[in-house]
C-alpha cells in the first residue's frame, strides 16, 4: 500500500469524524470567504457607479438618499429644484465644473426606474448605443440591456410608463406611451436596469395642461430639450443635477458647504456618504467575520482531537509499521499529510459552497444589478484563505504527529 492510499484510509477509518471535520472547516472557510466577496464586490460597484461624480445638488433631505437615489437608482428622490435654481451650473464656462447632468425622477416601467436627462450624460457615463440610436424627439427612450433582455423588449416597441416608482396595476399609468428606439451595449452596473429619455418628455408627462389632443387624437409636444444648454424653462423642475468639477482645490471643497448654507438647495459629496455607509454595515460585517474565526478555531481543535483519538486507538498499528521499517520521519508526516488533507478539502468544500451559495442568491434576488455582486466572482484573498486553513490543518497536527514520531516501539508492544 502507498503513502497516499495510506493516509486516504486513515482519514475514513471513522468516516463521521472526518465528515464531521470537514463541516466545520467547510463552513468556516465558506462564510469568510462569502463575506469577502460581498463586500469586496459590493465595494467595487459602488466605485464603479460612483466614479467621476464628485457632487450631487438635490432638493434638501437626507444625503445618504440622495445617493442612493440619483446615483444607485433604489431610493425615491428627496424632491424636486428649479430650473431656475441651477441653470449656473450646466453652464460649459463654469470656472469650476467640467462637467454636469440634469436628472429627472420618479417614474417607471415594472421594476425599471426611468431617468430624464441630457445627452451629456451618456458621453459623461461612457454609455454607447448597440441597436438602434439614441432619442431625438420627446417620448422617445433608449434602454438598457438588461430590461431589452428579461422584458423582451425591441426597436420601435412602445411601454407605457408608471407615475412614480411601484406598479400598482396600471391605476397611475400615462397615457401617452415611449417609443423605444435604442438598446445601450452592456455595462453591468444599474445602468444595463435604467431607461433613459429627454427631461423635456418627463415634463409633457407630468404637465397635463400641455397635453392638447387635436382631431388625429395626438398630442402636441414642446421642444424637445436634448442639452444641458436648452434648458431655459425656469418654471420647470427636475430631481438633481450630477457634477465633475475640473479639479481639487479649495474652491471645490467650499463648493457644498457653500451651497448647502446660502441656497435652497442641498449639495451632498458622494464619497463622504459612501464611507457613511461602509461604516454603518461594519459592525454586521465584523460579527460575521468573528463567528467564521471562531469557527475555524474549533474546527483547528476537532482535527487536532481527531488526530489524537486516531493515534492513540492506532498505537498498535503504528508500531507495527516501524517493525515492518517505517522510519518515526515517516509517521510524523503520515499525521500531518492527515491534517492537511482534512483542511484542503474542507477549504475548498467552503470555497465551492460560498460561490454556489452567492450565484443562487444573485439569481434570485437580482443582486448582481443592483449591487454587482455574482458567485462567479473570484479574488486572490480566497487563496490566501486557503494556505491559512492549510497551515491551521498543519498546527493542529504538530502535537500528535510529534507524539506518533517520538512512540516508544518497545513499550507498545508490551
Amino acid at each position: 500500500m502507498n503513502y497516499s492510499r495510506l493516509v486516504w484510509k486513515n482519514l475514513w477509518l471513522h468516516p463521521l469524524k472526518s465528515i464531521f471535520n470537514l463541516m466545520l472547516v467547510a463552513v468556516a472557510v465558506s462564510l469568510i470567504v462569502l463575506l469577502i466577496l460581498i463586500n469586496k464586490q459590493f465595494g467595487n460597484h459602488l466605485g464603479k457607479t460612483s466614479e467621476n461624480i464628485n457632487m450631487i445638488l438635490c432638493a434638501k433631505g437626507s444625503p445618504l438618499q440622495s445617493v442612493l437615489c440619483n446615483i444607485f437608482h433604489i431610493d425615491a428622490p428627496t424632491g424636486n429644484i428649479k430650473v431656475e435654481d441651477i441653470k449656473p451650473f450646466l453652464r460649459s464656462t463654469h470656472p469650476l465644473i467640467q462637467r454636469s447632468s440634469p436628472l429627472a425622477l420618479g417614474d417607471s416601467y415594472k421594476s425599471s426606474r426611468i431617468v430624464g436627462t441630457t445627452l451629456e450624460y451618456f458621453e459623461w457615463m461612457n454609455l454607447e448605443i448597440e441597436k438602434g440610436r439614441m432619442y431625438a424627439h420627446n417620448f422617445e427612450i433608449v434602454i438598457g440591456s438588461e430590461i431589452a433582455t428579461r422584458e423582451k423588449i425591441k426597436i420601435n416597441d412602445t411601454i407605457f410608463s408608471n407615475h412614480g416608482l411601484v406598479d400598482l396595476e396600471n391605476e397611475m399609468k400615462h397615457e401617452h406611451g415611449l417609443i423605444v428606439v435604442g438598446i445601450l451595449k452592456k455595462k453591468k452596473t444599474i445602468v444595463d436596469k435604467l431607461i433613459f429619455t429627454p427631461i423635456s418628455t418627463y415634463w409633457k408627462e407630468h404637465d397635463h395642461k400641455d397635453l392638447d389632443h387635436h382631431e388625429d387624437d395626438t398630442i402636441s409636444t414642446p421642444e424637445v430639450i436634448l442639452h444641458n444648454q436648452d434648458l431655459v424653462q425656469s418654471d420647470k423642475e427636475v430631481s438633481s443635477v450630477l457634477i465633475q468639477f475640473r479639479g481639487n482645490n479649495i474652491q471645490t471643497l467650499n463648493f457644498g458647504r457653500s451651497i448647502n448654507e446660502s441656497s435652497k438647495l442641498m449639495a451632498v459629496n458622494p464619497a463622504i456618504e459612501i464611507s457613511r455607509l461602509y461604516e454603518l454595515t461594519n459592525s454586521a460585517s465584523d460579527l460575521l467575520y468573528w463567528i467564521a474565526i471562531i469557527l475555524g478555531f474549533l474546527s483547528s481543535i476537532a482535527i487536532f482531537i481527531n488526530l489524537v483519538l486516531a493515534l492513540e486507538e492506532r498505537k498498535l498499528e503504528l508500531a507495527i509499521l516501524r517493525i515492518g521499517g517505517a522510519s518515526p520521519r515517516f509517521l510524523f508526516f503520515l499525521l500531518i499529510s492527515e491534517g492537511l488533507i482534512l483542511s484542503a478539502l474542507g477549504s475548498m468544500i467552503g470555497i465551492l459552497l460560498a460561490h454556489g451559495f452567492l450565484q443562487i442568491a444573485a439569481m434570485l434576488f437580482d443582486l448582481g444589478d443592483k449591487y454587482g455582486i455574482y458567485g462567479n466572482y473570484f479574488c486572490i484573498e480566497e487563496f490566501y484563505i486557503f494556505i491559512i486553513s492549510l497551515i491551521c490543518g498543519i498546527i493542529a497536527a504538530i502535537i500528535p504527529a510529534y507524539r506518533a514520531y517520538r512512540q516508544d516501539i518497545a513499550k507498545t508492544i508490551a
